[in-house]
């Protein structure tokens, strides 16, 4: 394996109220299978984050051309695009057109004001996303700056066609999966795009470590102070407090290029060992399968994909249910929003997620989510049937490395906040 060295760059991060940016890909398709997730086309260095509230988006600065933007980091993604100063917004609901305000964007790329600009003959850029959000463009090179480090030919889509649910902040996105996971096409007609013609192309961090950039790592350390937002490292982890044990487990293949034997990926899938949660404070989880009347079982084991840009747990109904009903007092169903919710003021259960045989426990300030100014959600909810998913609610409790150079995801518990109400283990 990789390696973790700490940065020596360190930024101070940020956090930033606006309106929640969209569901990223991973989202977007969490009600399909696994097996299915694919048909649905959604030295070191740290950059700089800003959480945007509501929706637990997080954003870096980024210099694309000589011009800096803030642009959604996500690591359930992989294209870098941006959106250019002409672009035509519509409504992703209606289809109707609309002022370019409504769309929520940040300050637009203008490729007239970059000395390395070169536009791809020949290529679209084009993603759907599940809820009706669509963005079409072209493709072109720039040269790319994130976190001090600079890659002077990047692949990219320039959007200009845009049904779009924006945070206020963002210009656009740069995607930290697999390059399985792009977005161009053949042709200059997204309309004759068709499903598994995409032409897959290095993403931005791809092009950093394949060109002894960085090593091949990067790490998230997302927070959940209201004036931070995190930290993401590129060839190293951030100088943070966490657990000096480590835990490390493979990302998950989906199957093999055609006529090799090289896997390919395309989110950051791992196996869990499943679920661990309890009413109670003091409970002891049996995660080695043993028949131990003193310990209480997990769930069973899950594929489950690591994702920054979702913000709640999805797990089974089971579990989601299981936890609800747990907490203090006990959650309720509502079927008109197909959620979990609990009182803002309630005692959260314990909960956490088992990986390699070590559970990895959610902090219980990070388990009750405010959704309006008198209700709140659970942070776990179900994946009706679908992906599992661990985004920002578990997230915030660990330093994840996405360790690609040994295909490798690793995990330490973080530093444990001080809360109002008994406190929930952690791991070590």
């Amino acid at each position: 394996m990789s390696e973790l060295k700490v940065s020596e760059h360190v930024v101070t991060l940020k956090r930033g109220n606006a309106k929640s940016l969209s569901s990223t890909y991973v989202q977007a398709m969490r009600g399909r299978k696994l097996a299915d997730a694919g048909a649905v086309r959604i030295g070191t260095g740290e950059a700089q984050l800003l959480a945007v509230e509501a929706g637990q988006v997080f954003l870096a600065p980024v210099t694309v051309g000589g011009q800096i933007f803030d642009v959604v980091v996500d690591t359930g993604s992989s294209d870098p695009w941006l959106v250019t100063p002409d672009f035509s917004c519509y409504n992703p609901s209606t289809g109707e057109p609309e002022a370019q305000a409504d769309c929520y964007f940040g300050t637009p790329y203008d490729p007239s004001l970059s000395a390395n600009y070169q536009r791809i003959p020949n290529e679209n850029f084009n993603i759907t996303y599940a809820d009706g959000e669509t963005l079409n463009g072209d493709m072109a090179y720039d040269t790319f700056s994130l976190g001090g480090i600079t890659v002077p030919r990047q692949k990219f889509g320039i959007v200009d066609y845009v049904a779009w649910y924006g945070d206020g902040y963002s210009s656009g996105l740069i995607g930290f999966a697999y390059g399985t996971l792009t977005s161009a096409y053949q042709g200059n007609d997204p309309s004759q795009d068709r499903r598994g013609g995409t032409l897959i192309y290095n993403p931005l961090f791809v092009n950093m470590y394949n060109q002894s950039l960085i090593a091949p790592i990067f790490a998230l350390a997302i927070d959940r102070d209201p004036n931070n937002g995190g930290l993401l490292a590129l060839g190293g982890i951030p100088d943070i407090p966490h657990s000096p044990n480590w835990t490390s487990t493979p990302i998950q293949s989906v199957g093999f290029f055609i006529g090799t034997t090289t896997p390919a990926y395309e989110f950051y899938t791992i196996e869990s060992d499943g679920f661990a949660y309890s009413a109670s404070q003091s409970t002891q989880f049996n995660v080695l399968g043993t028949n131990n009347p003193l310990k209480v079982p997990i769930s069973d084991p899950e594929t489950v994909i690591v994702d920054s840009g979702t913000s709640l747990v999805y797990a089974p109904a089971d579990v989601a249910k299981g936890v609800a009903l747990a907490f203090n007092p006990p959650g309720y169903f509502d079927k008109d929003t197909n959620a979990w919710y609990v009182d803002c003021a309630a005692v959260p259960p314990v909960f956490g997620v088992s990986v390699e045989k070590k559970i990895f426990y959610v902090n219980a300030l990070d388990m009750i989510i405010p959704s309006s100014r008198d209700l709140c959600i659970s942070g776990i909810q179900s994946n009706n049937g679908g992906l599992t998913i661990l985004g920002d609610v578990w997230m915030k409790n660990v330093l994840s490395v996405f360790d690609i150079g040994a295909s490798m995801l690793r995990f330490a518990a973080r530093e444990f906040y001080p809360m109002d109400y008994p406190s929930v283990p952690v791991a070590t």
